[in-house]
């Protein structure tokens, strides 16, 4: 499995994209996905995003990250990694856009997936909050 950055200019640090990396391969080896996708870095939303958008068409994730602490772009990205994780293996059926089944799981799975990296990593806890 393979991850292509997209990082859009003055969107986000050197140190956060070293931690953003190293978080992904933490999410490879937790819910490992076939084939290649792409992970667009932010600025601004763009087209119906919120803080992130998956598009299994395109294979892409989107990620609002400028002005974010890496928790909350962590789970972001965790969120939307979960959809598509779920749409390879899991093949959820409920797919509303709020409190369905396919959302739930991403919500539930993100923030434990997140909460699991940063308490492992204790060291980097005031660069994952700050």
């Amino acid at each position: 499995m393979k991850v292509c950055f997209k990082i859009q200019k003055n969107s986000i640090s050197d140190d956060k994209i070293t931690h953003l990396k190293k978080f992904i391969k933490f999410l490879q080896n937790s819910m490992p996905l076939s084939g290649e996708i792409e992970l667009w870095l932010l600025n601004k939303p763009i087209g119906k995003m919120t803080t992130g958008s998956y598009n299994r068409k395109k294979s892409r994730i989107k990620g609002l990250v400028k002005n974010r602490i890496l928790a909350d772009i962590f789970r972001t990205i965790s969120h939307e990694w979960a959809h598509a994780y779920d749409r390879q293996k899991i093949k959820i059926k409920d797919r509303q856009d709020i409190g369905g089944d396919s959302e739930n799981f991403a919500n539930s799975v993100s923030g434990a997936l997140t909460k699991y990296y940063i308490k492992s990593n204790p060291k980097f806890k005031e660069e994952f909050y700050s």
